[in-house]
């Protein structure tokens, strides 16, 4: 591209009014310039009619008409490059181009400026309706209108509109429904709302949160400082992640088990920044089994044929497996002995526990509990 000092005509605006105006003025040009003799003679004369050069617009906007020539195409070009980065096509030719044209000039092309219209699948629709649900059930804030507007327009020219759980028109076919789930103390629990912003706000701002939380396992309340770098929707809970001032390490914690949060003071100044390496998907999608809530016990599981399923899940880095006749050994770091004693359960004998002393205690515990409750149904007139 020709500098500005070579160049005798070249189109440009200021940003603001000046551009607005340019760019209305430039975008009649919706041809693209070919070489002489593609074209006849009248396409090629209506064409030097529509190319517009810096001496047309230095007469039609002050802040080109300087006492200093040099200064005024200073401003041109820095118009122009402000204008480029805006991804507005604007396109110099040269009389070299056409031979039609006496001085060279901008045009700008028409189907390069406009973007290409935006077209989902019904699948691709499917799928946002699913994530815009999971926002619309949460409790307070102004998530429900604007997820509401949104569906609606994703979904406002398909010939049947998907179904979903919001306030949205329904298909006229019996299609489906798409069903979300939502933890019910989520729903129960009216505080929720305001934690439930709170952290959202501290994680917007980079802000840093005090959190009062109960522990699933023994039911004690701690209160921990957090660096929140995301929210994350799992297996039928909000979890805040980030950086756990009392463990010194990434945790995630669930939203429905958190009794107060208080952010820190003066909202717009940032108290941290999240890492750049930090992966949230990475982090979001990592298995249960190496999620951390209690100090590491090792443990082995004998796997059978029934349950061999869950060998292809993450036991994390330090796990080891070996074949032993027809059971899989599993050896790991227990860091979650809620969930690994859940899926000891829901194995129905398929997965025994040899080594793990805690763990064991834990199912034990889990059983005696099931046993009491339905003992004391059973006791009931």
């Amino acid at each position: 591209m020709r500098t500005a000092k070579s160049i005798k005509g070249k189109v440009v605006a200021k940003p603001g009014r000046t551009a607005k105006a340019a760019v209305a003025k430039a975008s009649k040009v919706d041809a693209k310039p070919v070489k002489a003799g593609r074209e006849d003679a009248a396409t090629r004369g209506d064409r030097s009619k529509r190319l517009l050069t810096y001496r047309e617009i230095r007469d039609q906007f002050v802040g080109y008409q300087t006492l200093n020539v040099e200064a005024g195409l200073r401003a041109f070009e820095r118009d122009k490059a402000d204008l480029l980065d805006l991804g507005v096509p604007i396109r110099y030719v040269t009389p070299d181009e056409d031979d039609s044209l006496e001085d060279g000039g901008y045009v700008i092309d028409m189907k390069r400026f406009k973007m290409p219209e935006v077209r989902l699948t019904a699948d691709e629709i499917s799928a946002l309706v699913l994530a815009a649900s999971v926002a619309h059930a949460m409790p307070g804030g102004t998530y429900p209108k604007i997820v509401d507007l949104a569906l609606k327009k994703l979904a406002f020219d398909l010939p049947e509109l998907p179904d979903t759980p919001t306030e949205f028109p329904r298909p006229a076919n019996n299609s489906p429904t798409v069903l979300v789930h939502f933890p019910e103390k989520l729903v129960a629990r009216p505080e929720l709302a305001e934690i439930y912003a709170t952290l959202e706000g501290a994680t917007r701002f980079h802000k840093r949160v005090t959190l009062t939380y109960q522990t699933a396992t023994t039911g004690l309340t701690s209160r921990r400082d957090l660096d929140p770098y995301a929210m994350v929707y799992r297996e039928g809970a909000w979890l805040v992640v980030g950086w756990c001032h009392l463990r010194q390490e990434v945790r995630s914690f669930r939203v429905d088990r958190i009794r107060e949060a208080v952010m820190a003071p003066k909202p717009k100044s940032p108290d941290f920044e999240r890492p750049v390496n930090f992966d949230v998907k990475a982090y979001a999608t990592r298995s249960p089994w190496t999620f951390t809530s209690e100090p590491p016990e090792e443990v082995q599981l004998a796997v059978l044929a029934a349950g061999a399923e869950v060998l292809n899940e993450d036991f994390g880095s330090t796990a080891v497996k070996r074949v032993e006749g027809d059971r899989t050994l599993v050896t790991f770091d227990c860091t979650n002995p809620e969930f690994a004693a859940s899926r000891v359960l829901a194995a129905k004998g398929a997965i025994q526990v040899i080594r793990g002393e805690k763990l064991r205690a834990r199912i034990a515990a889990e059983l005696e509990a099931i046993d009491e409750r339905y003992a004391t149904e059973l006791e009931q007139p």
